[in-house]
């Protein structure tokens, strides 16, 4: 057996002398990465920058398999990161990372974000909620369920948002929230959801700076779940009309916790200083929760294709890695469950990795969320100039768009989390990515120019026809027109838009993607030098 030592300085001479076929440059990769695995303590930073060149080798860029070798390249940098007994070694393989994850090499871009962004970071997540049967669970008057306040009704008027009742309780300032469910899986959701309250409002380890912005729990009678019966006549109508034994949780809320940041109030936005103070506040509230295991998973919802949700696997759910077209990406900014106050819709926590979705991915769905909110922010001014105009041509409001405060939102939101989540002062070299990704934002998000989606043959098929001829009208068609159309005879082209990208296609905003990836990898790397090493971020300098 040759000593790791020659055979060590015998792949660096294959690997740099005259570049190599694709192929053999993949397979002396994998050589050097099973001898980095076991011999890390002899690798030096001459094989570290082979590493470097190999992934920014332009033939080897070039090739249709170049994420692979990218991939092995970055996955031995990420075993000397934790491996190497040597820290100038690990310093240097981690300034590479960092460098390569904020520049547009493509394939070797996105692998060094997954190296950086799939580091092990120490982190003790909660158990899920336990389960209920939710017919087990008491049936109390309504005078019961409001008890909780010490009156039988607080003053003010009933309002409506969604399945949620709430009115103002004027000796605390705060609102009374019944939030509530008609069916047994929902349920569920809600004592998922109250149980989360509990967690957060108990837990001192999450040093939230203002607990006040948090849901309070309540428990009418001593339940934690309830139904209600009958819910009285007081309350706005629910779905199809008056209901009697909802399920329901109590909790009280900051008085903003239904104002949504990015929607206009009386015709107006809300000014920028305060959007911007809204979504610092969520991004750190976000980040603190992942930092102790704990990710919401639906800041937004988002989708690659809704048409299509009822037959795919995945429910048509947007995985950003993929870099897939983003569905009525403006549509699925209308609730973010980041508001005015904080973050609502607790029911969606989970413990990170429960999904078997990385810690990575979810907080990239994080910066993704907070920068399509972004762009709402610009485009809800007039929410009636969406699509096409009546000459067929797109929609084109860029010039609404601010793009210093853009820059602005962005840079806040990715220091605000990075703290959170590490503890530490965020890199900020970061900031000379933003301008050229701010154009591009303006450009895709100002510009209404992909609006179809496509209701294929096999999706029509699972629908009967009043369903079908329902779907279309929810749409966009007419009565009429609907019923113009045979179910299951033709693919039928719906205008839904705005979309990021063509159905089916790619999204049409990648720079967004890398930038996500990014972001969510030097969080984690971060995270992990600080605790492995005493410092952050070798590569990028903090101002």
């Amino acid at each position: 057996m040759r000593a790791p030592h020659r055979e060590l300085e015998q792949l660096k001479r294959e690997l740099s002398g005259p570049p190599s076929d694709f192929s053999a440059a993949f397979l002396k990769t994998q050589d050097l990465r099973r001898l980095i695995q076991k011999y890390a303590d002899v690798v030096d930073e001459g094989a570290v920058r082979l590493l470097g060149k190999i992934l920014t080798h332009q033939p080897y860029l070039a090739q249709k398999q170049a994420y692979f070798l990218a991939r092995e390249t970055t996955l031995a940098l990420q075993d000397l990161l934790e491996t190497s007994p040597r820290l100038n070694v690990v310093r240097q393989a981690h300034r590479i990372l960092e460098r390569l994850c904020l520049e547009p090499h493509g394939a070797c871009q996105r692998a060094a974000c997954e190296a950086l962004g799939t580091l092990a970071v120490p982190m003790a997540p909660p158990d899920l909620p336990l389960d209920i049967d939710p017919h087990s669970v008491p049936v109390l008057s309504w005078h019961d369920v409001v008890n909780p306040w010490g009156s039988a009704d607080p003053g003010g008027p009933w309002h409506a948002c969604g399945r949620s009742f709430w009115k103002t309780e004027p000796k605390t300032g705060r609102l009374l929230v019944l939030k509530t469910a008609q069916e047994p899986e929902s349920a569920r959701a809600l004592f998922r959801e109250i149980q989360w309250i509990r967690f957060l409002h108990d837990n001192p380890i999450l040093r939230f700076e203002d607990k006040a912005q948090l849901p309070a729990p309540l428990t009418p009678n001593g339940s934690w779940l309830c139904r209600v019966n009958p819910l009285p006549k007081v309350c706005p109508p629910y779905g199809n009309g008056y209901q009697d034994k909802l399920w329901a949780i109590a909790f009280s809320a900051p008085l903003a916790y239904f104002d949504y940041p990015n929607q206009p109030v009386q015709g107006r936005m809300l000014p920028k200083a305060a959007f911007l103070a809204a979504m610092i506040r969520s991004a750190r509230m976000l980040a603190r929760l992942a930092s102790r295991g704990i990710v919401h998973t639906a800041p937004i919802p988002l989708f690659h294709n809704r048409v299509q949700s009822h037959r795919r696997e995945d429910g048509g759910l947007y995985r950003w890695p993929r870099a897939g077209r983003l569905d009525r990406w403006l549509a699925s900014c209308d609730y973010p469950n980041f508001g005015a106050s904080g973050l609502r819709d607790l029911e969606h926590l989970e413990p990170a990795g429960a999904s078997g979705v990385s810690l990575y991915e979810q907080m990239g769905a994080h910066f993704l969320s907070f920068f399509l909110v972004f762009g709402s922010y610009f485009r809800n001014r007039d929410r009636r100039l969406r699509g096409l105009q009546a000459s067929g041509t797109p929609v084109d409001v860029r010039h609404w768009f601010d793009k210093p405060f853009l820059i602005k939102l962005i840079e806040s939101i990715f220091r605000a989390y990075y703290e959170a989540f590490t503890g530490h002062e965020a890199p900020m070299a970061i900031l000379g990515h933003l301008a050229p990704l701010v154009e591009r934002m303006i450009e895709e998000m100002g510009v209404d120019r992909h609006m179809e989606e496509i209701l294929r043959v096999t999706d029509q098929h699972g629908m009967s026809d009043e369903e079908f001829w329902t779907f279309l009208e929810e749409r966009g068609y007419s009565r009429a027109e609907a019923r113009r159309y045979v179910r299951g005879q033709e693919d039928v082209v719906l205008l839904t838009g705005p979309h990021l990208g063509a159905f089916n296609d790619r999204i049409s905003l990648p720079e967004m993607i890398q930038f996500v990836g990014a972001a969510a990898a030097l969080c984690v790397s971060g995270r992990y030098f600080h605790e492995h090493h005493g410092t952050g971020n070798f590569g990028l300098r903090a101002t």
